[in-house]
């Protein structure tokens, strides 16, 4: 029932108009549920039962307050959504003065997720465990990409390198097997097996999904450790919408983006833009290199939506450019050798989704993606003024399409249903930096995922996928998820699954050489295949103006024959190799409360545990434990609208592998580190704009201390970088609506 007044709301909200007047108003505050507080800038849509052409939209002031022309003893519809509120459809016969209560959804567990569904759902009837970042956390954190949201995550670790930017670590598995998509499009583009998250901007989204544990039966390669969906805005309310977004940042980072939507019957047309600068930093002034390098990015989006009744039809173009300069010291001729690292990325899809009889949905994704990344090296003579310019060189020319389809079938109301589907994956790279002209990798499979409610609190959801793969030889994988609603506050979920991911093309045959690194493909690597458990406890409670919600959690990974790229000690070189046995355990508890919206208080610990085997005779002793702790704090005082919030983060000891100077497999490991964030944010002239302040960084971590060889492009081999530095940042949104 949640779920169809939410699209009605839309529906309801996409035909407001003004210019509805009668003789008489009738006044409504709204306030919250329980405290009586008022509720701001909430927004409303109401339509005429009796006369469906007068109706229209406004948004409540300071005090809660909207008014509505009517006529004494009219019906009105009324549709009614705001930030952390349950979202309000309901019919009321209107009098002079009213007042609407409305509940708060503090856990977001009103929030319409998709990632993993063939439709939209409510959060909370996820047979996942899902996590959301909403918009307002977005802001609050003062993060310009992906890789600044997620690093206080549970779960997650960030590491950076100086050269091929940020990548992650979920759950104790590389970011090779985690799966970054747009609007369920996947990110290409890998570099040594990351999506760089730092080129993954956040100013046209609208929240972040994510989803902890296997997902390869739904997403194939790349999703053993997890998923990662960002989800752009999407313009439900407003004919007219523009939004500029400004930024600028202490460390010499500034940026801009530009948003524009309009909406026309059923259409809605929305064009994003904007880029970002940064100068570069370095810790020692004395050098002409710079240990964080100057970077400059463009990007572009457009998208066109049909919606009318249960079906609609999305057609998106994106484009993305960045730009790397890597500074050299002066030689003793007093000449530079600098080297310019270009990314393009573009990517174009088309979508339809829809409903018919009530027990059918389709959802069709197709898309074309485009990446290259080149280098160029630039010569000077600083006495002479000789500039030389070496030809531009591709390291890699990708191609990718994608076709996924999911056709969800509801066979028996309530108790039964199927999603099956089709993923069709064909991956062309090509450039002078792969042993071969050109190679191509497809991957094509079938999966289906029954759900099936034995009791009317307890979901089964058995999996299965069936691959066929050019280039390796693909099992069949499965997995069975389960979600036992124990009572009105208590939810159990857990999972098991088998995991598959074939080596991409440039692990293969890659090879890359410089006068700063090498790198090495092998066309030797098997396939990779895992087996993982993952089992979760939520809690969640009102008691009067508190809200509580805790998590506990537990998984366990076993992946075999997992693809690495390490370094040899004291070298430049890097390979691709296959480790025998690689396994993961851990757990987190977090805690959450809230009071009357005020007041929001986090915290928790995780533990993982690594395991290690190279070989029979290279191996772990023992797993290897990281320690973890996180903790935020948001205070928001309603009669300014003030908003101050904090999050930290606890990142303990790590351990990899490298390769010492007699050609044997060692064991490294990475000190602890501590990352703290603090804002404080305002909404001004009716949410029109939108001010924060803050900095990242507060403890002033640049990099941390590691033994063995360096993990990246860092500038020696005796730390790793993780930051530079603390910053102090200033963000505006202005919105026109």
């Amino acid at each position: 029932m949640a779920l169809n007044q939410f699209y009605i709301s839309i529906f309801l909200c996409s035909l407001c108009l003004t210019g509805f007047a009668q003789e008489k108003n009738s006044q409504i505050q709204l306030l919250q549920k329980g405290s009586k507080i008022p509720i701001q800038y909430a927004n409303v849509c109401w339509q005429n039962i009796t006369n469906p052409k007068q109706k229209g939209n406004t948004v409540a002031d300071f005090q809660g307050k909207i008014t509505i022309p009517h006529a004494d003893g009219e019906k009105m519809i009324l549709s009614i959504s705001c930030v952390a509120y349950k979202s309000v459809y309901d019919t009321l016969q209107l009098t002079k003065s009213q007042i609407i209560y409305i509940e708060e959804d503090i856990f977001n567990l009103d929030q319409v997720i998709v990632t993993g569904e063939s439709k939209p759902i409510l959060s909370d009837n996820s047979i996942y465990r899902v996590k959301l970042i909403g918009n307002d956390k977005i802001r609050q954190s003062g993060a310009s990409n992906l890789s600044e949201l997620i690093m206080t995550q549970a779960n997650i670790n960030i590491s950076s390198d100086l050269i091929l930017g940020s990548q992650i670590e979920m759950m104790g598995m590389a970011g090779s097997n985690v799966k970054v998509m747009i609007d369920g499009v996947p990110i290409i583009g890998r570099l040594s097996g990351n999506i760089d998250l730092s080129q993954v901007n956040l100013a046209n989204i609208d929240h972040v999904e994510i989803i902890e544990g296997p997902m390869s039966v739904v997403y194939g390669n790349n999703a053993l450790a997890g998923t990662i969906n960002l989800i752009t805005k999407n313009n439900k309310y407003h004919d007219t919408q523009i939004q500029l977004n400004t930024n600028a940042e202490s460390v010499g980072k500034y940026g801009g983006d530009l948003l524009l939507s309009k909406k026309v019957g059923y259409q809605t047309f929305t064009f994003n833009g904007g880029y970002e600068y940064f100068e570069g930093l370095d810790f020692e002034s004395s050098s002409r290199s710079m240990e964080w390098k100057p970077k400059t990015q463009y990007r572009g989006n457009l998208a066109y939506q049909w919606k009318k009744n249960n079906w609609s039809f999305n057609a998106k173009l994106r484009a993305y450019y960045d730009e790397l300069f890597n500074k050299s010291d002066i030689t003793d001729g007093y000449k530079v050798f600098d080297t310019y690292y270009y990314t393009k990325r573009y990517d174009a899809s088309v979508g339809i989704t829809g409903t018919w009889a009530e027990k059918n949905h389709l959802n069709v994704l197709f898309a074309y993606g485009y990446y290259d990344r080149s280098s160029q090296d630039y010569y000077k003579n600083l006495q002479t003024l000789e500039k030389t310019w070496e030809d531009k060189e591709s390291s890699q020319d990708v191609h990718q399409l994608m076709l996924r389809t999911i056709y969800d079938r509801t066979i028996v109301p309530k108790r039964l249903s199927i999603q099956s589907g089709v993923d069709l994956s064909l991956e062309d790279m090509g450039g002078p930096r792969l042993d071969k002209d050109a190679e191509s990798l497809g991957d094509y499979a079938m999966f289906a995922n029954l759900k099936y409610k034995l009791l009317a609190n307890f979901e089964l959801q058995p999996g299965l996928r069936y691959a066929h793969n050019t280039g390796f030889d693909a099992p069949l994988v499965y997995s069975l998820n389960s979600k036992w609603d124990i009572n009105t506050s208590l939810i159990w979920r857990a999972s098991a699954a088998k995991g598959f991911r074939a080596p991409d093309l440039k692990e293969l045959y890659y090879v890359f050489v410089d006068s700063n690194h090498e790198i090495y493909g092998n066309a030797s690597l098997e396939a990779e295949y895992s087996y993982n458990y993952n089992t979760s406890l939520n809690f969640k409670t009102t008691l009067g103006n508190h809200q509580i919600q805790a998590s506990v959690s537990a998984y366990y990974n076993n992946l075999f024959n997992m693809i690495s790229l390490i370094q040899e000690q004291n070298s430049t070189s890097y390979k691709y190799i296959n480790i025998d046995k690689y396994k993961t355990r851990g757990a987190d508890i977090e805690f959450n409360y809230n009071y009357k919206s005020i007041l929001s208080v986090r915290g928790g610990y995780g533990i993982t545990a690594r395991y290690n085997e190279y070989n029979e005779t290279v191996k772990s002793n023992q797993f290897n434990l990281t320690h973890d702790y996180f903790a935020g704090i948001t205070i928001f005082e309603p009669k300014t609208g003030i908003r101050l919030s904090m999050d930290y983060k606890y990142s303990g000891e790590e351990s990899y592998f490298y390769i010492n100077s007699d050609d044997e497999i060692k064991e490294g490991s990475q000190d602890s580190y501590q990352i703290m964030n603090t804002s404080v944010g305002s909404d001004l002239w009716k949410q029109k704009l939108k001010l924060t302040l803050g900095a990242k960084n507060l403890l002033d971590v640049k990099s941390v201390k590691q033994t063995g060889a360096s993990r990246g492009h860092s500038s020696g081999t005796e730390s790793t970088p993780v930051s530079y530095g603390r910053s102090y940042f200033l963000r505006l949104v202005y919105n026109i609506k």
